[in-house]
């Protein structure tokens, strides 16, 4: 399991994102073709200053989907033979179900009130 870790609070926005876009490919079939369009629209609009406001986060999801459509292009052209297919879909779903899990740890390990009154009660001693 991914275990992410995050002391900057701009890449929450980052995180936030990943995580809707994710959610909203889990309920794509269930959406109207407006729907979905107004949702990519949403989704594919740059904040004004995106070199200081985009999280190294966010980058490197996006570049993630633009790969995952590049593979899925070569996968219906069948450049690629049907058993790499299901090996790359089968690889990549594990990612996405582990980047799920680690975005919610991080959410609760900031809302546990243990944490968040001694931050050094999760690291044991030491000594003796």
């Amino acid at each position: 399991m991914m275990k992410l870790e995050t002391a900057d609070r701009r890449d929450w926005q980052g995180f936030t994102r990943i995580l809707e876009v994710m959610a909203f490919l889990d309920e794509i079939e269930e959406r109207s073709p407006d729907e979905v369009r107004d949702a990519v629209e949403r989704f594919c609009e740059l904040p004004p200053n995106p070199g200081q406001t985009m999280s190294m986060e966010e980058v490197v999801f996006w570049a993630g989907v633009a790969s995952g459509i590049e593979f899925w292009r070569h996968a219906e052209d069948e450049s690629t033979d049907s058993a790499t297919s299901e090996k790359m879909l089968v690889f990549s779903s594990l990612f996405s179900h582990s980047m799920k899990n680690a975005i919610v740890d991080l959410a609760l390990g900031k809302l546990d009130p243990d944490t968040q009154q001694n931050p050094w009660r999760k690291f044991k001693s030491r000594i003796g």
